[in-house]
């Protein structure tokens, strides 16, 4: 595990500039994200899904945690992280113009299977007690920024279109 230190660490500052990126995105169109109805919610889910990776390398950088600990952290927090995601993201789907849902699905769906994959690789640690789950994080968390930064673009510039 320690040898994932600087990948956390990594992470950890990455997830922290997005998040504040996010923050800015959303207090420069306050009024017109709130003026869209559902639309505060692509933030809150941006939120929480940096707020994930920001969790995740923090514990990832506890000293001489073991695997199978640390897989339980992942596949929890990620298990409580999808389950309150999908009633928020069916409800802004409900409510999304005909002409942008399939953009907004694939968006929704790569944000389901990335946080899949995260909850996998804290199940392959918890399994095995071994840190080979860790290298799934990677793509999980490279997802995860993916969906935030899309959901901050939609944000910040789609909304004004």
């Amino acid at each position: 595990m320690e040898s994932w230190s600087n990948f956390f660490l990594g992470e950890l500052g990455a997830a922290a500039a997005l998040a504040a990126l996010l923050c800015v995105s959303v207090s420069v169109n306050q009024a017109r994200i709130l003026a869209l109805g559902r639309m505060a919610d692509r933030g809150i889910e941006s939120l929480a899904m940096l707020f994930l990776v920001l969790a995740m390398a923090s514990l990832g950088l506890v000293p001489q945690q073991l695997p199978r600990l640390f897989g339980l952290e992942v596949l929890t927090l990620s298990s409580v992280l999808i389950g309150r995601l999908v009633p928020l993201q069916r409800s802004y789907l409900s409510q999304i113009d005909a002409e942008d849902r399939p953009r907004t699905l694939v968006l929704v769906r790569g944000t389901r299977a990335t946080i899949g994959v995260i909850a996998l690789a804290g199940l392959v640690m918890l399994v095995l007690n071994d840190a080979h789950g860790m290298y799934l994080l990677v793509p999980g968390i490279l997802g995860t920024f993916v969906a935030a930064l899309a959901n901050a673009w939609v944000l910040l510039i789609e909304i004004n279109r």
